[in-house]
């Protein structure tokens, strides 16, 4: 549906008050502060960008915009009645400031949306150069280093066809890649279905932008329902593989021991999972070696040596990395020392006969009288356009698609088991920056080599963990509030001197994962009393690593200003953070991990797959990600998903006999 001359004029206008032109102080940078959104072309792009947001949500989103144009919203919230584009600037600013913490949480929502994506565009979008015009002023520059050669061949169909195959996987990556490469080391013919693109070591340009739209899921916008929780998911070849921050580690053992009693399988405590956590991290080359500390991770580290935190060096699966190239590897690492499975498992998998069919969407699986037939999918040619339906026939299909969508393809296939869907755990995520005299360059090294796991029991199995964040300007952006559009850019041309802490919860109570009637994944979930409660603490405590550490100032990411300046008093400020709520679109709140959708369990009353991986009442369908978690890892989550899929497979083998 066209966009009407209404919401035009009303996007245009937030574009433009979000990051207008402004007038530098004595010491703001002219060119940053004379940059102007309707110079670089912002709302045609963010129009565009919202063709890709949920459509219920792109739905409501223009329907505010056409209510901003009508005298009755702006008369509500700043006292004129007048249309948006035609309010004053102070006014507009006033209604976007009004908007951020109304009470009515449509309205909140409705501005987090508009803001994350406006300014993340402003400072990522990119001109025929393959430049932002931003980052001469915040000293940010690109690189464009050699690549790597690529590993693999995939596959792409431009024509219906039709595929044979013993076992259909899809989804290619942590779980997917290893239950492809060890099915088909023994024998079995494989087909690994990719719903992403085909990207590899070559193609990956380590611009953010370009990495966000190719190689992240709905091109990184993917949001709960109220849009109160930003989800960070790889899709392409070799899923979140490819753009994760390489934390491999290993399920805690009260955890294992947590997750055997929920589930009543013994798989997570069995010296077979041990077993397999040591082969994935071999074939990984997981190790400390490359985990070198720099300026982002430094100040973790030692804020907590100071305060007599524990931290510990985080295990990375990397191998003869170029630390130069490190902090742009979360949009593809082109030097190839990530370890990803597009490196590895699939390698594998290939080597030993899989096919690999990338740009193919499974939409359903084929069942029959209880039993696994293949699957139906759509294929997309990019270079002609041209979508082409795809049969593969197959009696075992292994689902690895994620823990969001997983269940959604499970549940378009016909399966009605009672909890599909149902807990779904993300480690809710803030962030806390601080700002310091010395250059930090969050972007540059390797994205995260410390972990402090001082808190991670603070209640029983529960509690936090803090990491750091490889920022990049329009990650930066995003995440930054805005309080007025001056504020926000004086806190954007700090960005080099910037260290990022973020506050990962393992969570209690889970979300939900629907489909509606078309077969759109609907995502809700409300962070539970307990969890919200440690995710305040998690702020708090991440304020004293800063200020321990030699922050000069510290910033949350509450809606509302929470800024902590030197002179001030700290317990004073972290007590009033552990009032402040940050959930609902009252902070700006992350998921990089999502899990636990398709739990597996010993009934099909309480759990979606059995012992085996299996579906119940589904033969020769099975479940091998991170949605067969009985409860939230509290720990980064893809050494835990590779080594239970590599436990996996042997059952897989058994119950699949070749044709």
């Amino acid at each position: 549906m066209s966009w009407t001359s209404a919401e035009q004029a009303a996007l245009a206008a937030i574009c433009q008050t979000f990051a207008p032109a402004l007038t530098p102080a004595a010491d703001d940078h002219p060119a940053l502060f004379a940059l102007d959104a309707a110079a670089l072309g912002l709302p045609t792009a963010l129009q565009t960008a919202l063709a890709q947001v949920d459509p219920r949500q792109q739905l409501a989103l223009r329907a505010l915009l056409r209510a901003l144009q009508q005298p009755w919203l702006p008369a509500l919230l700043v006292g004129r009645a007048q249309p948006i584009s035609a309010l004053p600037s102070t006014e507009r600013e006033q209604l976007l400031q009004r908007m951020a913490a109304h009470p009515v949480p449509q309205l909140r929502a409705a501005f987090q949306a508009l803001k994350r994506l406006t300014l993340f565009l402003f400072y990522s979008l990119l001109d025929e150069h393959g430049q932002n015009p931003a980052w001469p002023a915040l000293d940010y520059q690109p690189i464009d280093p050699p690549a790597a050669p690529a590993l693999l061949q995939p596959m792409v169909i431009a024509r219906p066809a039709t595929l044979e195959a013993d076992v259909c996987v899809i989804g290619s990556g942590a779980g997917g890649s290893v239950v492809a490469a060890e099915l088909a080391a023994r024998g079995r013919r494989v087909v690994v279905l990719e719903a992403g693109g085909g990207d590899q070591a070559p193609d990956f340009r380590q611009r953010e932008l370009i990495g966000m739209q190719r190689l992240y899921l709905d091109g990184g916008m993917t949001a709960t329902r109220d849009l109160s929780i930003a989800l960070l998911a790889g899709a392409t070849l070799g899923g979140g593989t490819t753009v994760n921050w390489q934390a491999a580690l290993r399920l805690p053992d009260a955890i294992r021991d947590e997750w055997a009693a929920r589930s009543g399988c013994d798989v997570f405590t069995d010296e077979s999972f041990t077993a397999a956590y040591a082969a994935v991290e071999a074939r990984l080359c997981v190790s400390t070696a490359e985990s070198l500390v720099n300026a982002n991770n430094a100040y973790l580290r030692d804020g907590c040596s100071a305060l007599g935190y524990r931290w510990q060096p985080i295990p990375r699966n990397a191998h003869a990395c170029d630390p130069q190239q490190c902090g742009f590897c979360v949009f593809g690492c082109r030097h190839g020392g990530k370890q990803s499975t597009a490196r590895t498992y699939l390698v594998d998998a290939q080597r030993h006969g899989a096919t690999i069919v990338v740009h193919c969407r499974a939409e359903r699986v084929l069942l029959e009288r209880g039993r696994v037939t293949g699957v139906l999918a759509m294929a997309h040619d990019p270079q002609s356009g041209q979508r082409s339906r795809v049969t593969v026939r197959a009696p075992s299909v292994v689902v690895a698609a994620g823990a969001l969508h997983s269940p959604a393809l499970l549940l378009r296939s016909g399966v009605t088991l009672p909890q599909l869907g149902r807990h779904l755990y993300l480690h809710p995520t803030s962030a806390v920056a601080g700002l310091y005299a010395a250059s930090v360059a969050p972007w540059q090294g390797p994205p995260m080599s410390i972990m402090a796991d001082h808190w991670a029991w603070l209640d029983g199995l529960y509690g936090f963990r803090l990491e750091t964040v490889p920022a990049h300007p329009g990650l930066m952006a995003l995440g930054t509030p805005w309080f007025s559009a001056a504020s926000h850019r004086r806190e954007m041309q700090r960005m080099r001197n910037k260290g990022a802490i973020i506050v990962l919860a393992r969570d209690r109570q889970g979300g939900r994962v629907r489909v509606d009637r078309r077969g759109q994944l609907q995502i809700d979930y409300r962070l539970d009393a307990a969890t919200h409660a440690l995710l305040r603490r998690g702020v708090a405590e991440a304020v004293r690593v800063h200020w321990a550490a030699g922050a000069r100032e510290v910033l949350t990411l509450h809606t509302r200003e929470h800024r902590l300046r030197r002179g001030d008093d700290i317990e004073a400020f972290c007590a009033r953070l552990m009032r402040q709520p940050l959930d609902r679109n009252w902070s700006t709140l992350f998921s990089a991990h999502q899990m636990g959708t398709c739990r597996m369990g010993r009934d099909p009353r309480s759990a979606v797959v059995d012992a085996d991986g299996q579906v119940f009442g589904a033969r020769g369908l099975f479940v091998a990600d991170a949605s067969v978690f009985p409860a939230s890892s509290g720990v980064n989550p893809m050494l835990t998903i590779m080594a239970l899929a590599s436990c996996l497979a042997p059952r897989i083998v058994a119950l699949t006999p070749p044709a």
